[in-house]
């Protein structure tokens, strides 16, 4: 009888929270998405070779991936979530504000590491809270909270970019925590509504059901599949600012925008994907935006032309990245419960596992950068022939005969 009047109401009083959820999203990622125009400017000032950012990228992922599990369990399991929260944006402030004071290669990359926790450890709570308080609109509002991401990885490689003429990057590092400063104190003021009603108290059980079901056959290659088409998407965003401005020859502030025009376009296409994937299938559109987009990674070193290069990263990025969505909704369509939990997984994968192929990029970027992006394509060709395999042994449901 009054199933209908509470969901309403929820959906009314959280509408300024998911809009704050939208706009904190877009400051915690912002010092991220600000790092992707710094890596060449790092690289000049630290004398650093493509293998060491790609090393660098590898290690800063994989350390920020480190709280993702224990925020995704917090998720599921936490009533009152504001602390917790504000404590995201004290933590990705404090950890950026000292990288950029890092003296060396190797503080610089822990300091980074440490304030990926921060970063990393937002996106399960903030996903897990919004598709747990809205349940019925779990796609719309986790299209809200995405747009936030969008906004980071598109705007701050362009402002870093400009700001590059004028700072260095320690600057322009400690520039990208103003966002996270701001939102920061908005959180605080809306903690007291950040109460979220949960199932049950936190159990080891949990964890059980989901390690039973994501190490089954199909479980693994989903895994795999998940892990390696991570591994092409890093490969290509570690090296492509670097590759923009040392073998294409243009600015940072112009290798910001084409950055930008990039991540751009897959933000464009994840929505288009997701729709598409609810239809077809999800691991079949998966499979075939790797196939269609991996062929350009390969012509890359071959291709002399800048403006042609840039078309082929523009169309590899939208391409790879434009399927996130879909990952994302695999996962989910495959654990079936604990959303803030299987969202952490999902996200260690992708950011921590798949962190590797920021390094397999550079070190083969060592010898060509262009060799980075036939290595993402490599990376695309098998992560698509993964999916169809785990299509193929995933279990037929067999409709019973009328009767």
């Amino acid at each position: 009888m009054t199933d209908r009047a509470p969901a309403a109401g929820i959906g009314a009083g959280r509408r300024l929270p998911i809009l704050a959820f939208c706009a904190g999203h877009m400051a915690v990622d912002w010092p991220h998405g600000a790092l992707w125009i710094l890596i060449p400017a790092i690289g000049v000032a630290m004398e650093l070779s493509p293998s060491d950012l790609g090393l660098m990228v590898s290690l800063t992922a994989i350390g920020g991936a480190l709280s993702l599990i224990p925020a995704g369990m917090l998720s599921d399991h936490t009533r009152r979530r504001g602390a917790l929260f504000v404590s995201t944006f004290v933590w990705v402030v404090v950890g950026y504000g000292l990288a950029s004071m890092a003296p060396d290669f190797w503080s610089l990359t822990l300091l980074l590491a440490v304030a990926g926790m921060g970063t990393s450890a937002w996106h399960p709570l903030a996903t897990g809270t919004l598709t747990q308080t809205l349940p019925a609109q779990r796609a719309r509002v986790l299209g809200i909270h995405a747009m936030g991401g969008t906004l980071a990885e598109v705007f701050a490689p362009v402002l870093t970019g400009a700001l590059l003429v004028y700072v260095d990057w320690r600057q322009g590092l400690l520039l990208a925590v103003v966002p996270a400063v701001a939102l920061g104190f908005v959180f605080l003021a809306l903690r007291g509504r950040l109460t979220v009603p949960i199932e049950s108290d936190a159990r080891m059980v949990d964890l059980k059901d989901l390690a039973r079901r994501w190490l089954s056959r199909v479980g693994l290659l989903l895994v795999a599949m998940i892990s390696v088409y991570n591994m092409a998407i890093m490969a290509v965003l570690a090296m492509a600012t670097l590759f923009i401005v040392n073998d294409l020859g243009l600015s940072e502030f112009w290798a910001g925008i084409a950055f930008a025009a990039m991540i751009l376009a897959g933000a464009v296409l994840q929505p288009v994907m997701g729709h598409i994937s609810d239809t077809l299938g999800r691991r079949r559109i998966f499979a075939f935006s790797l196939l269609a987009a991996a062929p350009f990674g390969f012509l890359m070193p071959l291709v002399e032309a800048p403006w042609l290069a840039l078309a082929f990263l523009i169309i590899m990025i939208g391409a790879f990245y434009g399927v996130r969505s879909v990952v994302l909704a695999s996962a989910l369509d495959f654990a079936g419960k604990r959303e803030g939990t299987t969202l952490a997984l999902a996200f260690v994968l992708m950011d921590g596992v798949g962190a590797l192929g920021a390094f397999l990029g550079g070190y083969v970027g060592d010898i060509d950068l262009a060799y980075a992006f036939s290595l993402a394509s490599a990376f695309a060709l098998l992560a698509a022939i993964l999916s169809t395999v785990s299509t193929l042994a995933s279990p037929r449901i067999r409709k019973k005969p009328a009767t």
